[in-house]
């Protein structure tokens, strides 16, 4: 966890001693529980490299104090686990479709001793016509799970009329930006481009920030 530790003190400009014992207990839990429910490789020594590219766009984009945050397919918790741990005062809700990680990612958080933080095992397109999820988050947040098109039909009725989409991206956009200018009612879409050393392993990444237009 160097590199973690170094990337939250040079780039973030944060305390590391602040974070490092939970993403140490965090990394414990996780592949420990990987043992038996896939939440990242099996060949997986460290999850270092999955936190980092889940919180390196703090570098030049900033969340909301106290904000409501929605994890998108959070799989084996990125980004939202990460995020909680940097923002203990935020509120945290993560989803994904399979019962078993999200079993996983609760004995995970409750190891955690994380307050605010909510596990959802279910399909965006429905949690987010249910009256309690609908319009309340200030950012639905997703580590490449899927296309801007989808990510956007699924994440735009969580957002409340301030709220942002985060996709934590990789590569070229271009066919992503294209089919998304197709939808009837496309919304505003900054890209914002990152550039770390190397030895980060944080390459040619980018968060697009997708914005209601209605």
């Amino acid at each position: 966890m160097k590199l973690l530790k170094l990337f939250l003190k040079s780039e973030l400009n944060l305390d590391p001693d602040l974070y490092m014992n939970k993403f140490i207990q965090y990394e414990k839990l996780l592949l420990e529980k990987n043992k038996t429910v896939n939440l990242v490789s099996r060949k997986s020594k460290t999850i270092e490299d999955h936190i980092l590219n889940s919180v390196f766009f703090l570098k030049n984009f900033k969340l909301r104090k106290g904000c409501l945050i929605l994890d998108l397919g959070t799989g084996g918790g990125f980004p939202g686990i990460p995020l909680k741990i940097l923002f203990p005062e935020s509120y945290i809700t993560m989803i994904d479709s399979i019962k078993k990680k999200t079993n996983a990612l609760n004995e995970i958080v409750n190891g955690l001793n994380l307050n605010n933080a909510e596990i959802l095992c279910g399909r965006a397109e429905e949690l987010s016509e249910s009256d309690f999820y609908k319009n309340k988050f200030d950012y639905v947040i997703s580590k490449a799970v899927a296309p801007l098109k989808n990510l956007f039909e699924w994440g735009k009725n969580f957002l409340n009329p301030e709220g942002e989409i985060l996709c934590i991206k990789g590569g070229d956009l271009c066919s992503e930006l294209s089919e998304l200018k197709k939808l009837r009612k496309p919304p505003s879409v900054e890209i914002i481009n990152y550039d770390f050393d190397a030895m980060y392993k944080i390459e040619d990444k980018k968060l697009a920030v997708l914005r209601n237009n209605f």
